[in-house]
């Protein structure tokens, strides 16, 4: 798993911020208390924290492995050197304040005998195995020492038990491969702990990939969507198309912030462009500190039961429309195929993970039960007249003195009453009770009816452009195709 880099303004944050300020850099509260730790408890130097936590969240370069790598080989070494009985001998060491300092290890470890392949010298100490050798300074140990630290310790000792036994193999087991094992292990625990700690680590590789099949354009359209799903649907990796469209809702945003992503060109140069971690951290971070409106996904999730202004059925039909904004603005066709094909294809994971219920995967796969886009269109009109109307009621349970009110505005209001009055909807019936609850979500519901007016209208910007219902042949094919290699394996479940 990818991680994300660590500026130096978030080095100094970690070093005197309340724990309730510390959300710079893409980290989340409790890595940084887990960083803050060790740094504060090993007294380490800014040079020593700023390496620990390019380490912790996977800023180094060419290999982000390589420390862990390190650890365990050190870890071996200084078994063998003190000749450790079993896990918790290292364990020792590695939570010793005292061995925080080269200095303070050199005088500790110089004057130990060399015990089966383990030896320091005048510069660190050194690990041999069947001829080839591995080594590190003392500083270099000191540091390897703080990780070590850090692993055992993290998320409030929550994986000490676990790896308390990896370093016993390590000491006990017969496997003369074992440092090499023990690092892939610090390796896969490392990653896990980004994944869950870096809310912002997965879109490394997301922009990479992208990145890649743009061949370095920030710019992208509709189709360029499709056809990286396609790409990788091909790989046999099955992505969402809506999760994919998703990615690219936040390749946009960040990649505005990052500005000039021109010159990262392709994929491959991200390693060798100069400072780009940096840069990426401190544009993603701005992205993520950033206080952007609300999502509309969250209001609709957010929006209560009572009164019912919308219906279940109806706010699944506005999160299918919105939840990849602002694409149902600014390109509508990747919204419809979203609501369209990204359901079908949640209906066959659904199915997958169930074990059975509804057509089988195949008839599924086929599209068969795919929406047309026309169809999508006039839903979307429906709901944008809906809202309106629920905005004018509103209006009339909200304005109760009329009488200096225009003619026209007056009519208004009237309509809407007698709009109220035809509606028969669980909670509508008790006027105060009513105004109490639409006074609770004024603000959700304008949002709400502005954006599904601007879907209607970018709908409708779409049809005049792109036919609809020849553009939703076209990609009934293209997905019934994708779907069916995909899932042919499976086509019988």
């Amino acid at each position: 798993m990818a991680g994300q880099t660590i500026s130096m303004r978030d080095l100094k944050a970690l070093q005197g911020l309340a724990p309730r300020e510390r959300m710079s850099g893409g980290y989340d509260e409790r890595c940084a208390a887990d960083l803050a730790i060790v740094g504060e408890g090993r007294d380490l130097s800014r040079e020593d924290r700023a390496w620990l936590a390019r380490v912790v969240t996977g800023a180094v370069r060419p290999n982000r492995d390589k420390p862990l790598w390190d650890l365990a080989h050190a870890l071996a070494a200084l078994a063998r050197l003190r000749g450790c009985r079993d896990g918790r001998d290292l364990i020792t060491l590695a939570l010793d304040p005292g061995l925080a300092r080269a200095d303070a290890i050199e005088a500790r470890l110089s004057a130990v005998s060399a015990e089966a392949g383990a030896a320091t010298d005048g510069r660190g100490l050194v690990l041999r195995d069947g001829g080839e050798g591995w080594r590190t300074t003392w500083s270099g140990l000191a540091r390897l020492l703080a990780l070590a630290e850090f692993v055992l310790t993290s998320e409030d000792l929550g994986h000490f038990a676990t790896i308390s036994g990896w370093f016993d193999e390590l000491v006990t087991g017969p496997d003369p491969d074992a440092a090499a094992f023990l690092a892939k292990r610090l390796a896969r625990h490392l990653a896990a702990y980004r994944n869950a700690h870096l809310p912002l680590a997965p879109l490394e590789r997301r922009f990479r990939a992208i990145l890649g099949f743009l061949d370095g354009r920030r710019s992208f359209v509709d189709d360029d969507i499709l056809d990286f799903w396609r790409n990788e649907m091909a790989t046999g990796e099955r992505p969402g198309f809506r999760t994919v469209a998703e990615h690219f809702v936040t390749f946009e945003a960040a990649s505005g912030l990052l500005g000039g992503l021109e010159s990262l060109a392709a994929a491959s140069s991200l390693d060798a462009a100069e400072g780009w971690e940096e840069r990426l951290d401190a544009s993603l971070a701005d992205l993520a500190a950033s206080e952007p409106a609300e999502a509309l996904a969250a209001l609709l999730s957010d929006l209560p039961d009572g009164p019912k202004i919308l219906t279940g059925a109806e706010r699944d039909d506005l999160a299918d429309f919105l939840r990849l904004e602002p694409f149902h603005r600014t390109r509508p066709l990747t919204a419809l195929r979203a609501a369209s094909f990204g359901r079908v294809q949640s209906g066959i994971a659904n199915r997958l993970r169930r074990g059975g219920g509804g057509a089988d995967v195949a008839q599924r796969a086929s599209c068969a039960e795919a929406e047309s886009y026309a169809a999508l269109r006039e839903r979307a009109g429906s709901l944008a007249t809906h809202l309106a109307r629920m905005l004018k009621i509103a209006a009339a349970l909200r304005i109760a003195d009329r009488d200096e009110l225009p003619v026209e505005a007056r009519a208004a209001l009237e309509a809407a009453e007698a709009d109220l009055r035809r509606v028969r909807r669980a909670g509508f019936e008790d006027r105060a009770r009513l105004a109490a609850g639409f006074a609770a979500v004024d603000a959700t519901l304008v949002r709400l009816a502005e954006e599904t007016g601007r879907l209607e209208q970018a709908l409708a910007t779409l049809a005049r452009q792109r036919p609809l219902e020849p553009a939703f042949a076209a990609d009934l094919e293209i997905f019934a195709r994708a779907f069916a290699t995909a899932y042919a394996g499976e086509a019988a479940a």
